[in-house]
């Protein structure tokens, strides 16, 4: 028997409703509401009803959810082969399956065979598991086998993320090197990118250009300057000449100007004359000056913040009375002034893209020349493939005939782009023609806008909702169903967390998610009902000026904590806010694993811990955690080049390559792999007197340990004879056993980052020569960063971004940095004009944005706005029991910046009636609402298990492994020995002979299947092919001579119907394989003959006179037919083609030439300084 919780869940109403394999679904999933099990289940049931594997097309967003996918159904496969029959029968039921109606008699047992076979089904079918894909590995798939249609290079492969920024770089120098007007012109704009953004924001922007241009159906200039300003509305001409001429035409009425003047005059103020002064300064200037003026003129009216001084509209204010004059200067000044900023700012765009779209077109060539496609390309070309005239219906025939159904996971993260590419797929699906009429044929598509959170890659909802019209309508028109599934039951979470986020939905989030219309409630399972679960509000944490005055209105005494709180989470103001928040985190964490949560038992792999932003938030928590030894993984992406473990391996390297550099061997010295104190390090260092770190250690050396000595100069000794991933595994795996010394001191998060520095430095030898210095320098430039895939159950505290929990769930979630201010730092701003889609802005301060590009920004920071409050949606609702939302304030009066998730939370568990708490000396106060609070405390789990006994690794685990024999290397008879034929003829006259050779065997292999009569005429035709530079009598020649042993009757067996041309063979002779190619092999019952083609001029009188090297050859390969052919005679022969003679070769000549076949190991020398190389 299967274990029961093992067993497939019955599918809900809604569920079987989508699972249902004949129609088309658009399913809207909210979290938590089983969706993955719905996918599951219609992979399954399409299966049943007899849809081949390879026919079904599965297309998620992530690799981790392409392999859980796959995983599922492979694994729910297996379970069916080895399952009882009641079990199985469940199992069908629970698919949806109403087995009443398929028949116990014989339609149930025929569909239960048919599911114990599907597992060896999917096996045997072309590629051995169902097709599971990202979006991206379906188009590199359909651009490998569609090349040359698609225009790109066969056997090309994906640039990775690192890969991509070095080739970058290096285009761009191309680019900037070129010599005259146009590389001067193109320095220029790229010192402008480089001030305005900084030299990697700069790079950046580029490659957003490259993919703006190279995209399908986008043209591939850039617009120009004069067509920037057209688009945009702007003026023409020179900025301040414009100015000079509206001023001119009384932009700025003169009658103002004296208004101000004379009041200021009347204030009879230093600040009024001044005023006054400027007034008449601008009456006496001309246009020119006046436009060079207007900024001046308008800091007479406004103050730094941009507010129209007190002077003016103040009750009292001195000059109150020119306030309508003032107004209309400050709105005039304002128009020329953001008019001449907007004609700057289109003319340095313009220069932006046209550097940005020559970048493309090189950066394209640059890729197409290597044999690379990044990620955009995969997309683009793949798109363009699909959508171009007779290539892409022949390509979407072709891909027609092999797939009938597709279903799409995660929809919501699918992109514009990305949604052409399915719709090309998905056609003919529709439209009720196609390369199989008489098969159903569906479209299944599972999201939730709710979860759209990944608009950095162009995911919006609206997108969503637009292809969930189109796919509706084009099914309307081909007269099928479009099924619109919503499911609402909640699978996941207690009532608890369910009711704060329905409240929240409730209260209006819908819109602030950008969501067009209402969203329904989250319905518990019936099993979830009565579970115990919680909310915890906890009051922001003081830090900075609200923590001073927090200090300021308590006594000292109040200040001081208690032996049972934890001082550490109080920390100085001046401390950093993340520093001070992630102890008191951490250590509230801590506290849980040790003693509880209000009853409750808590183990690490319990609690997951969710940031808003890759901060050094996520990573001081970690290190907190692991202070306190509190099992816990790394955060959930990083630089490769942050890693302490990284960081010191790449110590050890740069001391083999430069050992006098004093702050990397210092380094070194002190990190796991030498493990010296600073104190050690100090007696070392100090008082040098200006020598060298290195050679006061070799001075000093009866003092050093003879480990970090023998360390060091095996390292040195190692520089110029390995490769970077030999000296990096001698350094983790060697006799220094470092890897298990940095994961010591570092923890499991240190497996990751070495295993991908391994990784980088294989990459890096199969592209470069290897040297450790020259890998130094790949790495240090490297952006590489590493992707942590976390698994959906784990036994160590998870801490991560609310983007990279997306799927996860656990029983407890903190949300640590609720009240962080949701503006975003930076904003990728892309604008649409004329023809021109999405070109990139660069980053604008707020007064050089005008019109449509103030516009632009304006709609970006809408939509990063309703994108925040979807990732609290995906944030809340990856907790199970327990939802924590944590935060800090900085300011004196506690305030937190507007827009904020921990405000949210508070004005709804405020409006539920969830008051203030105690929450102890760590946090102050705390809101909670709790369901089933008698339910929450349970025993802690596995109490009863007893620990198990510490593992004791035997001392043959610490041993180098005995070296492995190898096969030999196979032995070729044609190059056995040294050749001691004479040499043949040198330059021209070599390569003569060699290709006379090579076509005498090309005849000797083709002519003998043709007719007697036709020999002549087919061998003639055939050389003036394939040798149209000889003249006719050499061709004659090489035919006669041809023609002169097929036809000579002494020849006639060898090159008779049961004669083999061009043989290839292999065995093993004395331990050596023997392989090669024959030129002519006889094989009778009793006897087999071999023969080897001689084109030389010179032919032996007999066998006596044949050279050793051709007995040595053919001794092999008599042997070598002797083991292939057991018990028949092997006679060899050589065939003289001058002649022609027939040389046959006697036992007793061959054995005296049979060289030795010894068995030798196919290695090369290992170097004596691997690992123990000689001091230096």
């Amino acid at each position: 028997m299967i274990d029961p919780d093992k067993l497939l869940k019955r599918l809900d109403p809604g569920q079987r409703a989508a699972a249902q394999p004949d129609d088309h679904v658009w399913l809207g999933a909210s979290a938590g509401t089983g969706k993955t099990q719905v996918l599951s289940a219609r992979v399954l049931r399409l299966m049943l009803e007899g849809v081949s594997p390879e026919a079904i097309l599965c297309i998620t967003f992530t690799k981790a959810g392409a392999a859980e996918m796959a995983h599922r159904i492979h694994e729910r496969l297996a379970m069916w082969v080895r399952m009882d029959d009641g079990d199985l029968r469940a199992e069908l039921q629970a698919l949806g399956l109403d087995l009443e109606l398929i028949g116990y008699d014989r339609g149930v047992p025929a569909l239960m065979r048919r599911a114990r076979s599907l597992f060896a089904t999917v096996i045997d079918s072309p590629g051995g598991a169902v097709r599971v894909q990202t979006i991206h590995s379906f188009c590199q798939t359909l651009l490998a086998s569609f090349p040359l249609e698609a225009r790109i290079l066969p056997g090309f492969r994906a640039l990775e993320d690192g890969e991509a920024g070095a080739l970058q770089r290096e285009v761009l120098g191309t680019l900037l090197a070129q010599p005259g007007a146009d590389g001067d012109a193109m320095r220029g704009v790229a010192a402008m990118l480089s001030r305005r953004l900084g030299q990697d924001a700069a790079i950046a922007f580029l490659a957003r250009c490259a993919s703006s241009f190279t995209a399908a159906n986008s043209p591939r200039l850039a617009p120009k300057a004069h067509d920037s300003r057209t688009l945009l509305g702007l003026p023409h001409g020179d900025p301040a000449e414009w100015q000079a001429a509206a001023l001119a035409g009384g932009a700025i009425a003169d009658g103002d100007i004296a208004a101000v003047a004379v009041s200021g005059r009347d204030w009879g103020t230093k600040t009024g004359e001044g005023r006054a002064a400027v007034m008449g300064d601008w009456s006496r200037a001309d246009m020119r000056g006046r436009a060079a003026m207007l900024a001046e003129l308008r800091g007479c009216f406004l103050t730094a913040t941009g507010d129209m001084r007190a002077d003016y509209v103040k009750e009292k204010g001195g000059m109150r009375g020119c306030l309508s004059a003032a107004e209309r200067i400050v709105a005039a000044t304002g128009d020329l002034l953001a008019t001449a900023s907007a004609m700057q700012v289109a003319d340095e765009l313009a220069a932006a893209w046209d550097l940005g779209s020559r970048f493309a077109e090189t950066y394209a060539l640059a890729k197409r020349a290597k044999g690379y496609a990044d990620f955009d390309d995969l997309i683009s070309i793949a798109g363009h493939l699909l959508a171009i005239g007779d290539f892409g219906e022949w390509v979407r025939f072709k891909l027609d005939q092999r797939t009938d159904h597709i279903l799409v996971d995660e929809a919501q993260d699918t992109n514009t782009r990305q949604w052409e590419i399915i719709a090309s797929l998905a056609g003919e699906f529709f439209a009720g023609a196609g390369a199989k009429d008489d098969r159903v044929r569906t479209m299944f598509t599972v999201g939730d806008r709710k979860q759209a959170i990944f608009g950095f890659q162009g995911t919006d909802p609206t997108a969503f909702e637009a292809a969930r019209r189109s796919f509706a309508k084009q099914a309307e028109a081909g007269g099928r169903s479009f099924e619109d599934v919503d499911l609402d039951t909640n699978y996941r979470s207690s009532p608890a967390v369910l009711d704060v986020v329905n409240e929240w939905i409730a209260a209006g989030a819908p819109e602030l998610m950008g969501l067009a219309s209402d969203e329904p409630p989250h319905i518990p399972a019936d099993f979830n009902r009565d579970r115990a679960g919680r909310v915890e509000l906890w009051e922001p944490l003081p830090v900075g000026k609200a923590l001073d005055a927090a200090a300021d209105d308590e006594s000292e005494a109040d200040e001081s904590e208690d032996a049972a709180g934890s001082s550490d989470s109080s920390v100085a103001a001046s401390d950093p806010a993340s520093l001070r928040l992630s102890r008191a985190i951490a250590d509230e964490v801590q506290d849980w694993i040790e003693h509880g949560k209000d009853g409750r038992s808590v183990a690490p792999g319990d609690i997951l811990i969710l940031v808003r932003r890759r901060r050094d938030l996520a990573a001081r928590i970690v290190a907190r955690l692991q202070s306190r030894h509190v099992p816990v993984a790394g955060v959930d992406r990083f630089s490769l080049t942050q890693s302490l473990a990284v960081q010191d391996l790449l110590a050890a390297m740069r001391f083999a390559v430069q050992p006098l550099d004093d702050l990397n061997l210092a380094s070194l010295l002190v990190s796991p792999l030498l493990g010296w104190t600073q104190d050690d390090l100090f007696r070392f260092a100090h008082n040098r007197k200006g020598r060298a770190l290195w050679e006061q250690l070799r001075a000093r050396e009866s003092e050093v340990p003879p480990e970090t000595m023998a360390a060091l100069r095996g390292w040195l000794g190692m520089a110029d004879f390995t490769t970077p991933f030999r000296f990096l595994d001698a350094l983790l795996s060697g006799p220094l056993d470092g890897r298990r010394k940095l994961y010591r001191r570092l923890g499991r998060e240190a497996r990751d980052p070495i295993d991908e520095l391994l990784g980088q430095a294989l990459a890096f030898e199969r592209q470069e020569a290897p040297s450790l210095l020259g890998f130094l320098a790949h790495i240090t430039a490297s952006t590489a960063e590493i992707k942590r895939q976390s698994e959906a159950r784990s036994d160590v505290v998870r801490v991560m971004t609310v983007h990279g929990s997306k799927g996860l769930q656990a029983p407890i979630v903190i949300l640590a940095d609720a009240t962080d201010d949701p503006r975003p730092r930076r904003l990728s701003v892309d604008l649409s004009m004329g023809e021109w889609e999405k070109l990139p802005l660069f980053a604008l301060g707020k007064d050089e944005r005008y019109g449509a590009v103030a516009k632009a920004y304006d709609d970006k920071e809408a939509a990063e706005r309703e994108e925040h409050w979807r990732l609290l949606y995906v944030a809340m609702t990856r907790a199970e029991e327990l939802l924590v939302v944590a935060g800090i304030t900085k300011t004196a009066d506690r305030s937190l910046p507007d827009h904020n998730w921990h405000s949210a939370v508070e004005a709804v568990m405020a409006d539920m009636g969830a008051g203030w708490q105690d929450a102890g000396p760590r946090w102050g106060r705390k809101r909670v609402h709790a369901v089933q609070p008698g339910k929450w405390a349970r025993p802690p789990k596995d109490r009863a298990r007893q620990v198990p006994a510490p593992v004791v690794v035997p001392p043959w685990a610490r041993q180098s492994a005995p070296e492995e024999a190898r096969p030999p290397r196979p032995l070729a008879p044609s190059a056995l020995g040294e050749d001691d034929v004479a040499s043949p003829p040198q330059g021209g006259e070599r390569a003569v002979a060699v290709e006379r050779g090579l076509l005498l065997h090309a005849l000797f292999e083709r002519l003998p299947p043709v007719r007697p009569e036709r020999r002549r005429a087919a061998a003639l035709h055939w050389l003036s092919v394939q040798a149209a530079a000889l003249d006719e009598a050499a061709r004659a020649g090489m035919v006669d001579e041809v023609l002169a042993v097929l036809d000579d009757p002494a020849h006639a067996a060898l090159f008779g119907p049961g004669s083999l041309a061009e043989v290839p063979l292999s065995a093993v002779v004395d331990g050596v394989v023997v392989a090669g190619i024959v030129d002519r092999l006889l094989v009778t019952d009793e006897a087999v003959t071999v023969i080897d083609y001689k084109t030389g001029r010179h032919v032996p009188a007999g066998e006596a006179e044949v050279a050793p090297a051709y007995l040595r050859q053919m001794a092999a390969y008599r042997d070598a037919l002797a083991v292939i052919f057991p018990g028949r005679r092997v006679a060899a022969a050589l065939l003289y083609t001058a002649a022609p003679r027939l040389i046959v070769l006697g036992d007793a000549l061959l054995d005296a030439h049979k060289p030795g076949l010894r068995a030798t190991k196919a290695n090369l020398p290992g170097s004596a300084l691997e690992p123990d190389a000689p001091t230096p």
